[in-house]
């Protein structure tokens, strides 16, 4: 079963603010110190960084935290019935394209712990993508 996805007009929202997202274009132009549309600042939101990173805590959310545990140490609630047990990706140093193949693949595919389930089918690129950038920014 697929998760609903972030919508790029609710990121528009939710990192602007409803004050922000009532503000005419020429409003916001104003603040922003340059010519914007709607479209322009909805597009602004979704493809920035920190709206991928917020999109990704919502995939983590949804299908990480069982076994990673909500802040990402390998502490969930599932943890226990695995061996190895699930990875701390807090404290985690991969690379990220690694970490994308483990996420795709899943773990018994590239030689890691059976437990991670490969979800290649589930998630759309952008929801992988969206995931990896939160990952690499709940890193110490």
């Amino acid at each position: 079963m697929k998760i609903p996805y972030l919508s790029a007009a609710l990121v528009c929202l939710v990192l602007a603010g409803p004050a922000t997202a009532q503000l005419t274009p020429d409003q916001l132009a104003k603040k922003c110190g340059k010519k914007v549309s709607n479209e322009c600042v909805i597009r602004q939101f979704k493809d920035s960084p920190e709206a991928s990173v917020m999109r990704g805590s919502i995939a983590f959310q949804n299908y990480c935290t069982l076994c990673h545990g909500k802040e990402g140490r390998g502490d969930g609630r599932a943890a226990r019935l695995h061996s190895p047990p699930p990875a701390n990706l807090v404290a985690s140093r991969l690379p990220a394209e690694y970490v994308i193949q483990i996420v795709r693949k899943g773990g018994e595919a590239i030689g890691r712990g059976k437990g991670m389930p490969p979800w290649g089918e589930q998630l759309t690129d952008e929801q992988v993508q969206d995931l990896i950038n939160y990952l690499m920014s709940i890193r110490v």
